[in-house]
């Protein structure tokens, strides 16, 4: 008992060897005095299983540089206290010593699979570990030690066979990759909370969740709320409302990340896909990850055995329930920030505001959103317009504005809102001939009667400038004298409406380009049931074609002129 709670564990094992010998010699004679009642070979047993367990404790110890207690948890390092099942995690070893190799997940779980499947893997607490082949592996393994420093910067994975990975020693555990995967995803996620401007730690940690989250394993939400509990909500609620409350961060290092626009761009990227995995886990159905009972048998005589983690076991016993209207509102918020210049005007439209991403600010139940109002409209009409002018392809294919499309859904405004408000900007930019094809490919999925008007007017004030810039030519007079003075009238009175601020919003364009742009118009039309609106697009189509005509038929004569 004295030499299983030794914390020095090479006095722990070189104790063991005096007594081994001692017992080996003392039970040699017992055996023979006892006409073999007491056998020398059950004396010296409980002597060489502890020196194998200690040979284990060693290669963990040497292997891992120390750090026994990736997750933070302080307990003597001795041959009792792993061999109690609540006190030391196998899985946080082996996860620890894994990230040391690579931060690949898809690289880990092959390596986890080969171990598994490899005829050459042995278990140091047993009888195999005694060979000098493997004792000679073991030594190998124990030289190659893994500091921490290996944590940020693994070495990858090499051909050099003399030097193995904990998960060959213990190769049974890599029946279990959700719970290896969850360690290694609470490992990265502490790593990144000590550097937060490497962001590669986290997207690696929440790499990881997804595998946890594949497996379906019943502690998947527990994982994952921990990590956003403990490493990304602080960062969000310094984020939108300061550091007077998130003492968890120091502020000189977090300010100026927030401040630095690539960074926030990327960490709000990773808090999105978190909260949508933290949404998708608590509706899924979980599959139980218990330790089966099989499982646990002593056939190989591995030690410690395995069993439930006591790591992801506390996690799970302490979660508290998450409630899914919190989840959508966060979500929304996060997705909502940055387009808005700023969180004033966050405060009159989400309730709650000022609860949100507060520790168990997941549990609580949201108060419903307004559905809407023009207040979101106007929010959501102002995020497509930067949409709109930052957009630069020639041709533009897809739609590119996620972020705009959740929010407005959150809000009651359904994608087809969004997607004819796009088009709308587009084209009162005059960028009409890089959205043509996405338009002809969207325009069944549009809010038409929406298109048709917003676009009206666009038309209007095309086609006047169009006509005040034909009157200051002589040769173009005549052209439009050509007009319905009616439809003239029409186009002058809703051009007028805008101011000439307004008016340099409309971006001037070729007269082709307006006259089919009024064309596809006019085929929307037919799905509109407004007679006025369809003869008032009817007449802008007489107009510019006239139009058209003319300046064509003008240019030519002026071309054989010459």
């Amino acid at each position: 008992k004295f030499v299983t709670e030794v914390e020095d564990l090479p006095k722990a094992f070189t104790i063991s060897v005096v007594c081994l010998d001692a017992v080996n010699v003392a039970s040699k004679l017992i055996e023979e005095r006892t006409y073999g009642k007491v056998t020398q070979v059950e004396s010296v047993l409980p002597w060489e299983n502890l020196l194998r367990n200690l040979r284990l404790c060693l290669l963990v110890c040497l292997r891992l540089a120390g750090d026994v207690s990736p997750t933070g948890a302080v307990n003597p390092f001795t041959v009792k206290s792993v061999n109690q099942p609540d006190v030391f995690s196998t899985y946080a070893w082996i996860a620890r010593d894994e990230l040391s190799l690579s931060h690949d997940n898809q690289v880990l779980l092959a390596l986890e699979s080969a171990c598994l499947s490899s005829s050459e893997a042995f278990y140091p607490s047993s009888i195999d570990g005694d060979t000098v082949t493997h004792k000679r592996s073991i030594l190998e393994s124990c030289s190659c030690h893994r500091p921490s420093s290996s944590l940020r910067n693994p070495t990858g994975l090499t051909n050099d066979d003399h030097s193995r990975p904990l998960i060959f020693y213990l190769k049974d555990h890599a029946n279990y990759p959700a719970h290896l995967a969850a360690h290694r995803a609470l490992i990265l996620a502490g790593l990144w909370g000590q550097t937060p401007d490497n962001l590669d730690l986290i997207k690696s940690s929440i790499a990881a969740l997804k595998i946890v989250l594949d497996y379906s394993a019943s502690f998947s939400l527990a994982a994952l709320v921990e990590v956003y509990q403990s490493r990304i909500r602080p960062v969000c609620r310094a984020m939108i409302f300061g550091f007077d409350d998130v003492h968890e961060l120091s502020q000189d290092v977090v300010l100026p990340l927030i401040n630095d626009p690539l960074w926030i761009r990327d960490f709000s990227t990773i808090t999105k896909m978190i909260l949508s995995m933290i949404s998708t886990c608590e509706s899924a159905t979980m599959v139980s990850s218990s330790i089966s009972s099989s499982a646990t048998d002593t056939e190989h005589e591995m030690w410690p055995p395995l069993r439930e983690d006591p790591v992801l076991k506390s996690l799970e016993s302490k979660r508290r329930s998450v409630h899914p209207s919190s989840v959508d509102l966060h979500h929304a918020v996060i997705f909502a920030v940055p387009l808005m210049n700023d969180t004033k005007s966050l405060e009159a439209i989400i309730p709650s505001f000022f609860d949100l991403f507060l520790l168990g600010s997941l549990s609580l139940e949201m108060p419903p959103m307004p559905q809407g109002t023009d207040q979101q409209r106007t929010m959501i009409d102002e995020a497509i317009l930067v949409q709109a002018t930052k957009a630069s392809n020639s041709i533009i294919d897809r739609f590119d504005f996620e972020d705009i499309e959740w929010v407005a859904k959150a809000w009651g405004l359904d994608s087809k809102y969004v997607h004819t408000r796009y088009f709308v900007e587009m084209i009162r930019l005059g960028k009409d001939s890089s959205i043509d094809d996405l338009l002809g490919s969207c325009i069944n999925s549009l809010d038409k009667e929406l298109f048709v008007n917003e676009v009206r007017e666009i038309l209007c004030v095309r086609l006047d400038a169009t006509i005040a810039s034909l009157k200051k030519s002589r040769n173009y007079r005549i052209v439009v004298s050509l007009l319905d003075a009616d439809t003239s009238r029409y186009v002058h009175d809703i051009a007028a409406k805008f101011t000439p601020s307004k008016s340099e919003n409309y971006a001037p364009v070729s007269l082709f380009t307006t006259h089919s742009l009024v064309m596809r118009t006019q085929s929307m039309c037919e799905d509109i049931d407004d007679e006025v609106k369809r003869k008032d697009i009817d007449a802008l189509c007489l107009m510019s074609g006239t139009l058209l005509k003319a300046v064509q038929a003008q240019e030519q004569q002026a071309a054989i002129d010459i």
